[in-house]
């Protein structure tokens, strides 16, 4: 299992990484196939910290002018 910790400096290298992949994918497509890739890779270690990881993900993305979009499914 993930700790928390693990997955904390897993967030901190994908975040400082974030300028280089924003710059390598300018196309809004290529740029979310790239990020996508790296944190999915940390959201499937999540395990019970899966909220605290998201929050993070939309936290670094929001900082750098990138937004997720939930979309709530019919009811």
């Amino acid at each position: 299992m993930t700790t928390l910790d693990q997955l904390t400096a897993q967030l901190e290298a994908l975040e400082a990484k974030l300028p280089d992949l924003l710059e390598a994918y300018p196309a809004d497509g290529d740029f979310w196939m790239a990020f996508a890739g790296e944190a999915d890779a940390i959201e499937d270690q999540a395990a019970e910290h899966v909220g605290v990881v998201n929050q993070r993900i939309n936290a670094m993305l929001a900082r750098h002018g990138r937004y997720l979009v939930a979309l709530e499914p019919d009811a």
